[in-house]
């Protein structure tokens, strides 16, 4: 259900939706499910094949749904800590990113919501919305380290793949 890397949509800036509109409810619902399944702690609707600006957000013990948002400001104090995604998954790599970052955004009936958050939660939101934009964390880190993460999850996924006696004949 999570679309993962290399897959197209991943790279494209989701458009603003109407708070209560059938787009805006169904992608919710969509967020719901696949993040029910998964371990991760917030989830863009591109990664669920939707180019809407919608994300979900595990704060506290809270999920939120958050449509349209927006980083409002960012600290001048970085941080840099270890980052992975669902969309690249078996990956990480250390990213530096604003220790505290503001958010504007809408919740599911419209009302306007602004935080301020720090540290993991302020990571979070920033890759999230960095997904909206069709930004993935990779894009963050050198051009050395990102060809090693991009080369250690493709390994990752040829090792997936089921033995076929194609690929078997195909490596003598």
């Amino acid at each position: 259900m999570i679309r993962t890397y290399p897959d197209p949509i991943l790279r494209r800036r989701a458009r603003e939706v109407a708070p209560g509109s059938e787009e805006a409810k169904a992608t919710a619902q969509l967020l719901r499910q696949a993040f029910a399944e998964v371990e991760g702690l917030g989830l863009a609707a591109n990664q669920v094949g939707k180019l809407t600006r919608v994300i979900l957000v595990r704060l506290g013990d809270e999920e939120r749904i958050l449509l349209n948002p927006e980083i409002t400001w960012r600290s001048e104090e970085l941080e840099v800590d270890i980052e992975g995604c669902l969309s690249l998954p078996g990956v990480e790599a250390e990213v530096a990113r604003p220790r505290e970052v503001g958010v504007s955004a809408l919740d599911e009936e419209g009302g306007a919501v602004e935080l301020k958050l720090e540290g993991l939660e302020a990571r979070l939101l920033l890759h999230e919305i960095d997904h909206l934009d069709g930004v993935l964390y990779v894009d963050h880190l050198s051009a050395e380290e990102r060809r090693r993460v991009l080369r250690e999850y493709q390994r990752l996924k040829l090792e997936a793949v089921p033995e076929t006696k194609e690929r078997a004949s195909s490596r003598l």
